[in-house]
């Protein structure tokens, strides 16, 4: 009879459930990341017919890498940010997480926070919303529908080292730039 430990048979549990994230990333806690989704879902217009969903626009991969090379005070910060996010809700008479609630209760709070005095709750959500922004309609799978031709010229991508250096990570190939 084989036995395995605890530990492991936690883990495949809870990967059999769902629970652990599919996405892999080396910035973003699985937290983290189901709070990002949960934002990113209601503020992108991933419903509308035409549009890419997040994992077209490839959002938590493309956030987790631009994150992943930033300095650790601008690291800090988001993960700061994102926390907030999660836990904002309780102060305005929600008592589960953001990334807990429905999406009707999400759009309302960020309508909610949008006109709020707090410089603090209007800069969190402001500056996640920049960044989920930017990427989601900075690929390429968003532009027919904004009517967005393209870059002048049509040059091929070229990316950077450490766009290169991330995806050697992503492949298991940490040494290799």
């Amino acid at each position: 009879m084989y036995s395995i430990s605890r530990k492991t048979f936690l883990t495949l549990l809870l990967f059999c459930a769902g629970i652990k994230s599919k996405i892999k990333t080396f910035y973003f806690s699985e937290s983290e990341t189901k709070t990002v989704l949960s934002f990113a879902e209601v503020v992108l217009p991933i419903g509308e017919t035409g549009m890419p969903n997040l994992e077209e626009a490839n959002v938590m991969r493309r956030l987790d890498e631009e994150l992943y090379f930033v300095s650790e005070e601008i690291q800090e910060d988001f993960h700061s940010a994102v926390l907030v996010l999660e836990y904002l809700p309780f102060i305005y008479g929600s008592f589960r997480c953001f990334s807990n609630l429905e999406p009707e209760e999400r759009i309302r709070l960020l309508e909610l926070w949008a006109e709020t005095d707090s410089d603090t709750v209007r800069a969190v959500v402001g500056n996640l919303k920049l960044l989920v922004c930017l990427v989601y309609y900075g690929h390429i799978s968003s532009w027919e529908f904004i009517s967005y031709p393209g870059p002048f010229a049509n040059p091929p991508e070229k990316w950077s080292e450490a766009r290169l250096h991330y995806q050697n990570l992503l492949k298991g190939n940490e040494g290799i730039i």
